[in-house]
């Protein structure tokens, strides 16, 4: 007993080290895998912490907001119900509402944590060429993926222990965020430890973390504008317009040149194994970007635009689109106050 107590005792006390070395090795140094899976468990433990503290403390402050329940409402009205057709759930306008407001401070942690991810990448991506920029590039790789680890553990928890956790997180849903998270826990960890100055993967990692925390955020903010303010409507067009250029660039063009760099650098190194499986997420990751993160975007700049009405579509937050809502099978809305694809449209 006294062994196995100072065994581990030893183990804690130089954690710390192994985690530093682990996350920012001299040049002439090659962390073992062993020591990144043990950097990234602790990276997951840590984001699952951070949001586990922000539900805490944002979920009693986000029920009490009447501005919040409006804005989950028009949300509702203007793409919750197709979304909650795509993902074949029959959440009624309230239900919508209430499973949006209990994941509202998990939205704000995603986007807290792919701009962090995607700072990390910066001073690589302004060209520093020194081993701390790739180490931190790679810290940012690393943290992505300790996320991810988090949020997948989170579903399946969610899903085995909540009453309603397979309504709140359905089949599609699970299929949509194994896709996004695809990349990052399977390609992540060989490419840091073989890859670690490589530009290309630096960038990579800064596009898809960047992309996701600039639209996620800009989305949770045009949630609040209400579109029958001549103002706030074409603050909403010009937001959703920028939304739709960053993604179609990022998400799109770009991520598809970096895609192929990559691809050839693989093809180059012999890293055949790494390649094959690059091909098939590269293809699910880009139907992710189109479906998910670029034509959202585009759908609202034509379904909101300045000739929405003259295209027979609705231009604003009116009795339109609530028509529209109750022959769709929705539910009249209702004054009341859980996470789920507030992805849809931005993320990551």
């Amino acid at each position: 007993m006294t062994d196995t107590m100072t065994h581990y005792s030893n183990m804690l006390t130089t954690l710390p080290t192994k985690l530093y070395s682990a996350a920012f090795p001299s040049p002439d140094e090659s962390p073992s895998s062993q020591d990144l899976m043990i950097l990234v468990s602790t990276i997951a433990v840590m984001w699952a912490a951070i949001f586990s503290v922000l539900h805490r403390y944002l979920h009693p402050y986000a029920m009490r907001q009447q501005w919040l329940t409006d804005a989950m409402g028009r949300e509702y009205d203007r793409v919750g119900l197709s979304m909650c057709q795509a993902l074949r759930v029959k959440w009624s306008r309230q239900r919508y509402i209430e499973i949006m407001l209990n994941d509202w401070p998990k939205m704000q942690g995603i986007y807290l944590q792919h701009f962090i991810g995607g700072a990390l990448c910066l001073p690589a991506v302004l060209g520093y060429t020194d081993s701390w920029a790739a180490n931190l590039a790679c810290l940012g790789v690393l943290s992505e993926m300790g996320w991810e680890m988090s949020d997948m553990a989170d579903i399946v928890i969610t899903r085995s222990t909540a009453v309603d956790g397979k309504e709140r997180v359905p089949d599609t849903l699970v299929m949509i965020m194994s896709i996004h998270h695809s990349m990052t826990l399977t390609l992540g960890l060989p490419l840091v430890m073989k890859y670690r100055q490589l530009r290309t993967l630096h960038l990579l990692t800064f596009n898809l973390q960047w992309a996701a925390a600039l639209a996620i955020s800009a989305n949770e903010y045009c949630k609040t504008l209400d579109l029958k303010n001549q103002k706030q409507l074409w603050t909403f067009r010009i937001v959703n317009g920028i939304c739709f250029g960053i993604m179609a660039w990022m998400r799109g063009i770009y991520w598809l040149f970096l895609c192929g760099k990559l691809h050839m650098r693989l093809y180059e190194d012999e890293e055949y194994t790494m390649m094959c499986v690059g091909v098939v997420i590269y293809t699910l990751i880009t139907g992710f970007n189109v479906m998910l993160c670029i034509y959202p975007f585009g759908k609202k700049m034509l379904k909101f635009g300045p000739r929405s009405k003259e295209m027979g579509l609705v231009a604003m937050d009116d009795g339109e689109e609530l028509e529209d809502t109750k022959k769709e099978g929705g539910v009249h809305p209702s004054p009341s106050h859980n996470s789920l694809m507030e992805k849809g449209g931005t993320d990551n």
